[in-house]
């Protein structure tokens, strides 16, 4: 008997991602008599804008971080929260909180969240025994992880590797007090500008330069050629829990990055979601397909970390060593410059070229901070 009603995914997975998709949706047509899902691939975000505004528009729309306001603001795609509000099966309080304010914007829900992953410090056990340290533990202070650092850093090895991103420094700046933009996006004045967001930004800086913690950028390789004896820790996401988990389980911890006594006890996230059209003939049903792919009631999300509390722990992964302490930082994050302002986005380069000259060749901070806060207004 053929379908009856259509729905049309349009997605930015590939890979394991995009067969895990189609697994999904498989057993939602299975379930539900009389539906089809039909997957369409797009290849960014201007692809999938495109779709939504074509004459045959998908239903379901795999939206990334950065688009989750805009699109919600421009009237593309359903405020989901009313569903989520109404749904008998699943509650807003069994999200974890970055899980669910990750894609909302003034109230209103993009997408249920998928592909989500948080920063934690990966530190390697050998390293803290052969020093005497006691390993690191979560709410750790700034001053702590410098001693530790310092003391973990000699001959060939560092104490820390961190990538030079403005984005993976954020934690830090949020965890000292300061802030790259106002929480509702409108200006960065005062607060990418400000004293906590510059200092917090300087302390990293010097980790590269004056205490040579931290390797400088270009002199080291990438991937999991972090995960040997020359660091001690690591600052990544929980992507790599998998890599750590099958190949350095014994050797490898995790726990949460430092704070200071005046910073938000919060991280950052980055994540995907799926949303629907406001062009879609049949919400109720796409709200359906949405839940399967986030917080589906059997099997596994289209996400390492899950969305929701009842689904880690019908999983187990609430008890696992590492994303124990992966989905505790997901509880806690909040959203980061690129959820609320797309002048951010558009300033990524300018923003990159100058952290490098900070770290490179010592250029003033302030200078630049006050350069950006003009320019992003």
């Amino acid at each position: 008997m053929s379908a009856t009603k259509v729905l049309t995914v349009i997605t930015q997975a590939n890979g394991k991602g995009l067969e895990a998709l189609y697994q999904k949706t498989d057993q939602f047509m299975a379930r539900h008599a009389g539906i089809e899902v039909q997957i369409e691939q797009a290849n960014g975000n201007f692809n999938v804008l495109n779709k939504i505004k074509s004459d045959e528009p998908a239903d379901i729309i795999h939206l990334s971080e950065s688009v989750f306001g805009p699109y919600l603001r421009q009237g593309l795609i359903l405020d989901l929260m009313p569903y989520l509000q109404q749904d008998a099966e699943i509650f807003p309080e069994d999200f974890y909180g970055g899980a669910l304010a990750g894609p909302t914007d003034d109230g209103k829900l993009a997408a249920l969240s998928v592909d989500i992953a948080v920063p934690l410090i990966y530190y390697r056990k050998k390293a803290f025994a052969e020093a005497g340290i006691e390993e690191p533990h979560d709410g750790w202070t700034f001053e702590e992880f410098r001693e530790i650092a310092s003391r973990l850093t000699k001959d060939e090895q560092y104490g820390l590797r961190l990538g030079v991103d403005i984005e993976w420094f954020e934690p830090f700046v949020k965890r000292s007090g300061g802030a790259y933009f106002s929480p509702d996006g409108s200006t960065a004045q005062g607060y990418v500008d400000g004293e906590a967001t510059a200092a917090a930004l300087q302390m990293i800086v010097d980790w590269f330069r004056v205490e040579r913690i931290v390797p400088m950028p270009g002199t080291t390789g990438e991937g999991d050629q972090a995960f040997t004896e020359r660091f001690a820790m690591v600052y990544d996401f929980s992507w790599w829990i998998p890599f750590v988990t099958h190949q350095r389980k014994e050797e490898y911890g995790v726990v949460g990055l430092p704070r200071s006594a005046d910073g938000q006890d919060t991280t950052m996230m980055y994540m995907g979601g799926y949303g629907i059209s406001s062009r879609c003939e049949h919400p109720e049903m796409a709200w359906e397909l949405l839940k399967e792919l986030s917080v589906p009631k059997e099997g596994y999300p289209l996400s390492q970390l899950p969305a929701a509390k009842s689904t880690a722990g019908r999983l187990g992964t609430a008890n696992h060593p590492f994303l124990k302490v992966a989905l505790a930082e997901l509880d806690k994050a909040s959203r980061s410059a690129f959820y609320v302002s797309q002048k951010w986005n558009a300033n990524r380069e300018l923003v990159k070229q100058d952290l490098m000259s900070w770290i490179a060749e010592g250029a003033e901070i302030r200078a630049s901070l006050r350069k950006w806060a003009e320019a992003l207004g």
